[in-house]
């Protein structure tokens, strides 16, 4: 409830920010002001006509085009923020805060950055190839592919032809495993399991591996856990699966599921199997935990490569530092964790219908390739 009000007032704020930096100093008529906090409210009531008129905030039951239409107005609402603030030094130095140039120019750069962002959104993800070394790595695994997907956040927003094109994307790699980091879908099941359908006819060479992330407790969680389940979807609940010998690959749920009664994730337990010294994978969807918030005990389970999400590669520029902030410093790409083990966070292939916006972030489907040998 804390998140629908929250998404459902502050753009409200947002438009009241607009009016000091954006309305007030330009030169415009009393009609003109009263027509762009109209446009504006109009761009800020995004979340309240979705709930009122889709059923729902985040993934409503509209024609695709009008989601993103609608969403890329609000984003350049969002956006028009930090511009107008940022412009206000320059517009007052060269004593011309009124001029009608800010007003066509700081618009059109707001709405410009809105439409490449919600677009690098939409379009279906392109396949990012990473090598990674590995001392630890046993000789008979040197070479083994893994395809990295999450954060697909199929809805209505996200509709079925976009959750198609990146298992067809993935299928073709002919990877040794596929690992599915969480984030699937947004939406009541019964509304948006066909977008999310295809996700279950992924396919790998040593089968497809699955774990939880925090989406999957935001609806109809059991529901949902059922019909991946019955299509055939594999999840590692705090569990290890050995696809290869000398390969050791468990996942753990994401946090969000104690909320809804499920245990904790317990890292230590996942790998209580893996006891031949195998090569170690761990499926978590946030790159970090902080245990001591959530009153967990620290895992102490040795693990050589994680492999997460959950940051859609801090998004657009500016926003990655806050999404850094609360990841421990990650939000993309491979990082080394501080008790040695070596962290991969997925961009994601999707996006999440909340702020859809990629800026000089492209969504992304991760093929890794493990190679023996000393890290780099």
């Amino acid at each position: 409830m804390f998140f629908k009000v929250f998404f459902a007032a502050f753009p409200f704020f947002l438009v009241f920010l607009l009016f000091l930096t954006f309305i007030l100093p330009s030169k415009m008529r009393a009609g003109g002001r009263v027509a762009w906090l109209a446009a504006l409210t109009l761009c800020a009531s995004k979340f309240l006509f979705f709930d009122i008129l889709g059923r729902s905030m985040f993934a409503p039951e509209l024609p695709e085009v009008l989601i993103w239409v609608w969403s890329c107005a609000y984003s350049g609402m969002c956006l028009l923020v930090p511009v107008s603030i940022a412009a206000l030094p320059v517009r007052y130095l060269t004593r011309t805060p009124r001029s009608k140039f800010w007003l066509v120019s700081l618009p059109a750069v707001a709405w410009t950055a809105a439409a490449a962002g919600v677009r690098s959104g939409v379009v279906a993800p392109a396949v990012r190839e990473v090598e990674m070394r590995f001392a630890s790595l046993p000789a008979a695994l040197d070479g083994y592919r893994i395809a990295l997907v999450t954060d697909v956040h199929a809805s209505a927003a996200s509709r079925r032809w976009r959750t198609q094109a990146i298992v067809d994307a993935v299928n073709s790699l002919d990877a040794d495993l596929v690992c599915l980091a969480g984030d699937y879908s947004d939406g009541m099941s019964e509304d948006q399991f066909e977008n999310a359908e295809p996700i279950c006819s992924l396919k790998g060479r040593d089968g497809v591996l699955a774990v939880t992330g925090n989406h999957e407790y935001y609806y109809d969680t059991f529901r949902w856990m059922e019909r991946y389940r019955e299509a055939g979807l594999s999840f590692l609940s705090s569990e290890c699966a050995f696809p290869r010998p000398g390969l050791a690959v468990a996942g753990v749920d994401d946090p969000q599921c104690a909320m809804k009664g499920f245990p904790p994730p317990d890292v230590d337990k996942a790998f209580a199997s893996a006891t031949n010294g195998e090569f170690r994978i761990l499926l978590q969807h946030r790159p970090y935990i902080d245990y001591d918030k959530l009153h967990l005990p620290h895992p102490s389970a040795k693990v050589d490569l994680q492999l997460s999400g959950h940051t859609h590669g801090g998004v657009a520029p500016v926003m990655r530092n806050l999404v850094a902030a609360f990841n421990d410093g990650m939000y993309s790409g491979a990082y080394r964790g501080q008790d040695g083990r070596t962290i991969y966070v997925s961009s994601g292939a999707g996006q999440w219908a909340g702020f859809p916006v990629r800026l000089f972030n492209d969504s992304e489907i991760c093929l890794i390739t493990l190679r023996r040998g000393e890290k780099e």
